[in-house]
């Protein structure tokens, strides 16, 4: 009978020779969102600036967990000597600190997996809480990702070789004696002439997040490990909280085959400031934030989860929000792209920039001929939007100097006025004028008790701010911006040209109060003296006593050189200060650079959800947006309704205990009106309202009452 001739129907597949080609990678879909606004303006000025801000966020990153991560790395390379292997069943291990801002966790970890695979070893594990919740499963995935790391990151061998090490293992039959198994093979049991090229490597598992795991499963784990001596395993731990942790979950059994270091990370509230400081609270960036927006942010950062990825991904929906459908927000740029996005503009664009509410100010000290210029001529009303445009971003461009050198100054004071970091002078400079306010005149009058030293310390340090600031800056070509003679508007004395001139005067104080005499002088009258000696022979009295030390403190006191030149400076200060420390909503056009509408990002990032879920549960139509639904009250109850919504609202009409019974014959009144109820319809309608009591059992409305098992007991009111 031939191999093709069959008693049912089939079909006969041939590979006639063919040979399996290598799949290609498959296209990357593109973002439906992407695809929907790639032609629009706005979302190519928001998608260039947002890239060029990640961009930057990484580089802070790998700039600060660098040390971290290269001391770790160092402890790691230091585990291959022999000094960790005089005493079998010792386990080398790191425990990082990593602070209580998960989900900051994961990209420290990429960064420290990706530095241990370039330095020391290519065979890394890396297992979660959730894929460890048995000894099994934990020991599968760490075995796993140690065996199968290794073909794509270690090139020591060649194709040929790379086939026949390559494990053919499935994933159930990963266990600690098949481990063993493939390193003897790779690392030990190997010819001399592959021994010259394969040296040991050390084993490095990584536990993330070490209070998640069940600490049974742990402990069983590092006697396991401590077992096999000849594998050279390091244990990395990350420890949220403390090392007490640590010691409370291994007993001494199993801790005293651990070999500890702990590494401290930086707290989140310090990695904050960096990233706001360096990359959002400069002038190179393109998109700021209000008082009030910033003000937002920063409160959910530390009342909340201290999370910087959760602070970043908060800016970027700002961002979003404060580009999305506005063609006018593509002049959120660079100084340099502005005159080319101005062009872009259409008639109803520079429409809508006329009705920003900032516009009126600058329009009403124009004269009639202006006005009417602005408003009807579009080529007019480009130049001048261009001049005003880059006089804000030389505001800009002076404000955070300004900011920078008022907490400079304000750093040491007493009592921390202003604060401690940049974050919280510049909420306060953007929400008002700062130096009309009476903590600025105390500040300035404690700035005016500093000794000499103090003070010249403080002008070094401005003076590096201002000189980072102009090396900068000083490629750029400074722009002549276009001028008409009828516009009404005051010159332009701001950005590099006002930092520069700063840079000169702090020059000519600093050297004169490092040469200035320290040293003050007193005088008395030759009246007051007479009057002494007369007083001398006179028999002392209380009244003459007094007349006595009143003469003594009305002498003349002369103030030294270096209290003058310190006067002078003060008054300096307060008047750079004053000029360059304007509130950005007092500026034109500052709707275009700066967002500010708290509202709508506030419900977004600050969620509700006891709000959210009353909501839901009392007007469903709120969310499902369906016709339904529709009530004309929120106490009105319809059969339409999802079987929790009706439940819910029955149980809002009762008191503290709810009988079950009158409940379901409510539910049943309200779901099914008619009394003739047939056998099959009052099964189903009981199923149903079980599954809605146990629905709203399960979102903490109801629980079940010790005292009448055929009650509830209610537990929101």
């Amino acid at each position: 009978m031939e191999s093709t001739v069959s008693v049912s129907k089939g079909v006969f597949l041939f590979c006639n020779g063919f040979n399996k080609t290598k799949q290609t990678k498959k296209k990357t879909k593109r973002n439906p969102f992407e695809a929907l606004f790639t032609n629009e303006p706005w979302y190519t000025t928001y998608k260039c600036n947002w890239e060029r801000i990640e961009n930057q966020i990484k580089d802070l990153q790998n700039n600060t967990y660098s040390f971290l991560v290269n001391d770790i790395v160092n402890y790691v390379k230091s585990c291959e000597h022999d000094e960790y292997n005089t005493h079998e069943g010792i386990i080398p291990s790191a425990t990082l600190l990593t602070g209580v801002n998960q989900p900051d966790h994961f990209n420290q970890f990429v960064i420290l997996i990706n530095k241990i695979r370039e330095d020391v070893t290519p065979h890394v594990a890396l297992v979660n809480s959730q894929d460890a919740q048995t000894l099994k499963t934990l020991v599968e995935n760490v075995v796993w990702q140690l065996i199968r790391g290794q073909d794509v990151l270690d090139n020591s061998l060649d194709e040929s070789d790379e086939m026949d090490y390559k494990p053919k293992l499935k994933k159930s039959q990963c266990t600690m004696r098949s481990l063993l198994n493939w390193y003897k093979n790779k690392y030990v049991d190997v010819s001399p002439r592959k021994s010259k090229h394969s040296q040991q490597r050390t084993l490095v598992i990584i536990l993330p997040d070490f209070e998640s795991f069940n600490s049974n499963v742990l402990q069983d784990f590092v006697m396991i490990i401590s077992s096999y001596s000849s594998l050279p395993v390091v244990l990395i731990f990350g420890v949220a909280t403390s090392v007490s942790a640590l010691h409370k979950s291994f007993p001494y059994h199993v801790s005293s085959k651990l070999l500890i270091r702990v590494f401290h990370s930086h707290p989140s509230p310090v990695y904050m400031n960096q990233v706001l400081e360096n990359i959002f609270l400069t002038h190179k960036s393109p998109f700021h934030l209000s008082g009030k927006a910033f003000e937002l942010l920063t409160d959910v950062f530390l009342f909340y989860d201290f999370s910087v990825t959760g602070l970043i991904q908060s800016i970027k929906y700002c961002m979003m929000e404060h580009y999305y459908g506005d063609n006018i927000k593509t002049l959120c740029c660079s100084q340099d792209q502005i005159d080319s996005a101005i062009a872009n503009l259409s008639s109803d664009d520079l429409e809508s920039i006329r009705q920003l509410l900032s516009f009126r100010p600058f329009l009403e000290v124009q004269d009639c001929q202006t006005k009417i210029g602005l408003f009807e001529d579009d080529n007019f009303f480009r130049e001048v939007l261009s001049k005003e445009m880059h006089k804000l971003h030389d505001y800009i461009h002076s404000f955070y100097l300004c900011v920078r050198l008022l907490f400079n100054f304000v750093k040491d004071l007493p009592k921390n006025i202003f604060g401690k970091t940049i974050r919280e002078i510049y909420a306060k400079c953007s929400m008002e004028h700062i130096t009309s306010t009476q903590p600025f005149k105390d500040c300035m009058q404690l700035i005016s008790f500093q000794s000499q030293l103090k003070l010249v310390d403080n002008i070094k340090n401005a003076l590096k701010e201002i000189n980072s600031l102009i090396k900068i800056d000083s490629t750029k070509p400074l722009r002549s911006t276009p001028t008409k003679n009828n516009i009404n508007v005051a010159a332009n004395d701001l950005g590099i040209s006002f930092s520069k001139t700063i840079r000169v005067h702090m020059m000519t104080f600093l050297r004169q109060i490092e040469n200035a005499n320290s040293e003050s002088t007193v005088f008395s009258s030759e009246a007051d003296t007479e009057i002494n000696m007369e007083t001398e022979n006179v028999p002392a009295s209380r009244y003459k006593l007094k007349e006595k030390l009143l003469r003594a403190t009305r002498v003349e006191k002369i103030h030294s050189e270096f209290e003058l030149i310190r006067s002078r400076f003060v008054s300096y200060l307060e008047e750079i200060l004053s000029k360059g420390l304007q509130p950005p909503h007092k500026q034109t056009f500052n709707e275009i650079m700066f967002f500010g509408d708290v509202a709508s990002v506030r419900k977004q990032i600050v969620g509700s959800p006891r709000g959210a879920l009353h909501t839901a549960l009392s007007n469903p139509a709120h969310y499902l947006q369906c016709s339904c639904c529709n009530i004309e009250s929120t106490d009105s109850i319809m059969a339409s309704m999802p079987d929790v919504c009706i439940a819910y609202k029955l149980h809002r009409e009762c008191g503290k205990h709810i009988n079950v019974y009158d409940w379901l014959q409510a539910f049943t009144a309200v779901v099914h009106p008619e009394p003739d109820i047939p056998t099959d319809d009052d099964t189903k309608i009981q199923l149903r309202f079980q599954r809605a009591v146990a629905e709203l059992q399960f979102l903490g409305f109801i629980k079940t009452s010790k005292r009448k098992t055929d009650h509830v007991m209610r537990l929101t009111w």
